[in-house]
């Protein structure tokens, strides 16, 4: 059984993405477990959050579990420390699959601020992440899919066969982005995205290839030809040679995304 963490700080943007997470579960019979951090008292946070105590934590956490559809699996917990850090050892001792984070509307919001909140966690992931916007658009579970790639190898990522209960009736569409020589023969950018084990969580597929030199303008256009209900992105750790996977072009995907955002992070050495 997979195990999905969902994060929640009871914001309305943690609650849509908490009944996206249960909608996403129910098919394959996904164990949820909802993961609230309160910040410590050495936590730049703390300065900051609503001020609450453990049992007002608790008690929220009831609350929106009671909220879940009877039948689906589900647990909640409290920690207190660094966000990441937290959340980096919870899905280590729960062997969880993915990370699910609500992702408010942002407006004007920069790509620093982008970077230290979704982003920020992976540094610290073994797993993916899935972002939800607020009111996200698009069937669920999705029965199309996105997957940007570009031209250069891929790093080694968690891939996205452990996620097939999730994503396995889904289309996926390989969009291949780069300049418009490159971008008329996916072929190569194909066959590194099935070499790297993006293919195998998802049904049938298909590949295109997408002319822009903007790698995160290049992503908009797929998407909006497209129309999935889902998109794939990997983030590497640091990019001499590649484009698209650098963080600041995975922000500005997260920030303006209007479907859920899946994450693969790339491992660490």
């Amino acid at each position: 059984m997979l195990t999905l963490l969902v994060l929640t700080d009871f914001s309305p943007a943690a609650d849509y993405a908490l009944r996206y997470a249960a909608t996403l579960a129910a098919p394959g019979g996904a164990h949820l477990v909802l993961l609230h951090v309160r910040p410590s008292l050495l936590s730049p946070n703390a300065l900051t959050a609503a001020p609450e105590t453990e049992e007002d934590a608790h008690a929220l956490l009831r609350q929106r579990l009671q909220s879940l559809p009877a039948g689906l699996p589900a647990s909640a917990a409290v920690a207190s420390g660094e966000v990441a850090a937290e959340v980096a050892a919870a899905v280590r001792q729960r062997e969880a699959a993915v990370v699910i984070v609500g992702r408010p509307e942002l407006g004007p919001v920069p790509d620093e601020l982008v970077h230290t909140t979704s982003l920020g966690l992976l540094r610290h992931l073994p797993c993916p992440l899935l972002v939800v916007p607020h009111h996200a658009a698009g069937a669920v579970p999705p029965q199309r899919a996105l997957l940007a790639v570009d031209d250069q190898p891929l790093p080694h990522t968690p891939g996205t066969a452990a996620l097939r209960p999730l994503l396995g009736q889904a289309a996926l569409t390989v969009a291949f982005v780069a300049d418009e020589e490159v971008a008329a023969d996916p072929e190569q950018a194909f066959r590194n995205a099935r070499h790297a084990g993006l293919l195998a969580g998802f049904g049938p597929v298909q590949e295109r290839g997408f002319a822009n030199a903007d790698a995160a303008a290049g992503i908009a256009d797929a998407t909006a030809l497209v129309q999935p209900d889902l998109l794939a992105v990997v983030a590497r750790r640091r990019s001499l040679l590649g484009r698209l996977f650098h963080q600041s072009v995975t922000a500005a995907v997260v920030r303006d995304a209007t479907v859920p955002v899946l994450v693969l992070p790339e491992h660490a050495d």
